[in-house]
């Protein structure tokens, strides 16, 4: 794990912070990690006394978790829920690769076919 230093700071002191949060002195207490590059929210600071919580939020900040949500926004679950449906369904095949037709055109000019 990799190394963090914590700060408790006074909210009048850090305000301008919290403005780059959209919080103010009203809405501490919070937990941020300022990461040099963005600043990311702990969602509730409730949530800190549930086992795991903290560590899980320090592990999205190393995977890089926090950073592509900061840009692209929550990620989305991967997992599909399977529905009796679903079972009955036949599969579909992806569609044909485009990247066999990214071949040199024979209608433009090269030096190996026309000048050889």
């Amino acid at each position: 794990m990799q190394n963090v230093n914590f700060l408790v700071a006074d909210g009048k002191r850090f305000a301008h912070p919290l403005h780059h949060l959209g919080k103010s002195q009203s809405d501490l207490p919070l937990i941020a990690i300022d990461s040099f590059r963005h600043m990311y929210l702990f969602d509730n600071v409730k949530d800190m006394y549930i086992p795991g919580k903290l560590k899980e939020f320090l592990n999205d900040l190393y995977s890089g978790k926090l950073h592509r949500e900061f840009h692209y926004g929550p990620e989305k679950d991967t997992t599909p829920e399977i529905t009796s449906n679903d079972i009955n369904k036949k599969s579909t095949q992806p569609p044909e690769s485009t990247f066999k037709k990214l071949a040199p055109s024979k209608n433009r000019y090269t030096l190996l076919r026309d000048e050889l």
